[in-house]
């Protein structure tokens, strides 16, 4: 795991003002002696380090240092992102994550020989895995690939496996699309963990920027390569598990198998807006392991929420009209035709909410024992976790714990079935996006025999 940089240094402005600042966990603290109207109301604030190396700053809230235009003072303001190593002008071609979670998805292993005598490391990096995918309409190709990296010296000499994920697009120095990058992959983990504070919270960055060389003895303009480090700040994300509970993530290679369908659904909800986005809730993650144990109040309604949502964009429809749902909408109809005022409002409305959209409950029931074209995830679901007869009984169970959530009557207080119920949910959730990125049943019994709290 990267370790969260601080640095300190200074913001170089034009008719050399400059001005200090702190950078620590995160907080950008400028000590301010005049207004600052070159970044004012700026996203982005380009600082150099003491040790002459530069960075790119970014926070979704512009700067107002004009709001309190009392000097001196320190301003504060919270950041989401740095690239560290930044030069102006720089486009990025290839972004590489190599993160504690990933050594387990793509084991490192696999570049070791281990003979009786001897343990040999391949050094040529060896690729597992590759896919194309898209963010914003742009390609995208990322490897899944184990290498091995080593020191050498007199006294002592190191090697190491190492597990990256190597992302390689068009040339380009956006970095709210790099942003994207980041946001697939760290989006895509924590499904997969089933917890959002993975340890992806960085990624290298390959690329190019303008400078300056000597050739013949004059200064001319050339291209260097950059190396970066671009690394984000999640106020509230919780803080990553340790080491033990990393190491016992259950051995997943298998996920490579349509993890490009996973990375696309993702990248769709990320670049684009409205119902064509909608893919995966990734709200509905549990925030760490610690709360993946226990089930509380918010995560019971993004749960149930995800649930009701994956039924919308995944499964047929559940909605049957019947002849006498017809009849009765006709004579509701001809009625709201003869009359006026709010008797007409009133009819139109009961129409539109003759035929209305099954409970929770019923949801869960058609979801779990498959209903016309919808195939029963039970198979899914093995009956040692959920049987099958007890599954009407926490359908009701959840729903009524959902509607005591929504609409907080007070009159409905949680036991250990509530729990359950929600978990069954869980299940279902998950069952439902895998089934829908490729995988088999027998596979989604697996994933979520290793990965789901009972």
């Amino acid at each position: 795991m990267d370790i969260l940089s601080s640095h300190s240094g200074y913001i170089h402005l034009k008719e050399k003002r400059y001005f200090s600042y702190d950078f620590v966990n995160g907080e950008l603290i400028i000590h301010v002696h005049s207004a600052i109207p070159e970044i004012e109301g700026n996203n982005m604030i380009y600082v150099q380090r003491y040790d002459n190396k530069c960075c790119l700053l970014y926070s979704q809230v512009p700067v107002k240092i004009a709001d309190c235009a009392i000097y001196p003072q320190n301003y504060k303001h919270k950041i989401d992102w740095v690239i560290e190593n930044f030069e102006i002008g720089s486009k990025f071609h290839r972004a590489i994550f190599s993160f504690d979670e990933l050594q387990y998805f793509c084991p490192s292993s696999q570049v070791v020989k281990n003979t009786v005598n001897e343990v040999t490391f391949i050094m040529d990096p060896k690729e597992l895995h590759s896919f194309d995918f898209y963010v914003d309409e742009k390609k995208c190709h990322a490897a899944f690939v184990v290498r091995s990296k080593g020191t050498y010296g007199l006294a002592n000499s190191h090697m190491n496996a190492i597990s990256e994920i190597i992302i390689d697009f068009e040339e380009m120095g956006d970095g709210l699309f790099l942003e994207k990058i980041y946001h697939v992959v760290d989006s895509a983990f924590a499904f997969i963990c089933n917890r959002k504070n993975t340890t992806c919270i960085s990624m290298r960055l390959n690329g190019k920027y303008p400078s300056k060389g000597i050739k013949n003895g004059k200064i001319t303009d050339c291209i260097r390569d950059c190396n970066s480090n671009m690394i984000f700040y999640d106020r509230y994300r919780e803080a990553p598990e340790n080491e033990k509970v990393i190491s016992k993530t259950f051995y997943a290679a298998y996920m490579l198998k349509h993890m490009q369908n996973l990375f696309q659904m993702i990248a769709d909800d990320i670049s684009l807006d409205g119902e064509e986005a909608a893919n995966i809730s990734i709200s509905s993650i549990h925030p760490s392991l610690s709360r993946r144990r226990l089930i509380d109040l918010q995560q019971s309604l993004h749960i149930t929420g995800a649930f009701e949502f994956y039924v919308r964009r995944y499964l047929p429809n559940m909605v049957c009209e019947k002849a006498y749902h017809t009849v009765i909408k006709m004579l509701l109809h001809e009625f709201a035709e003869k009359n006026t005022g709010k008797a007409k409002k009133l009819a139109l409305s009961l129409e539109n909410n003759v035929v209305r959209e099954p409970a929770l409950e019923e949801k869960v029931k058609k979801a779990y024992l498959g209903y016309d074209e919808w195939k029963p995830l039970k198979q899914c679901i093995d009956s040692s976790w959920f049987c099958e007869d007890e599954i009407v009984e926490l359908a009701k169970e959840a729903n009524a714990w959902r509607n005591e959530l929504a609409h907080e009557k007070r009159s409905y207080e949680p036991n250990m079935k509530t729990i359950r119920a929600i978990r069954l949910i869980e299940h279902l959730n998950y069952a439902i996006v895998l089934r829908k990125l490729g995988y088999t049943d027998s596979e989604i019994h697996d994933f979520l025999e290793n990965i789901l709290t009972r």
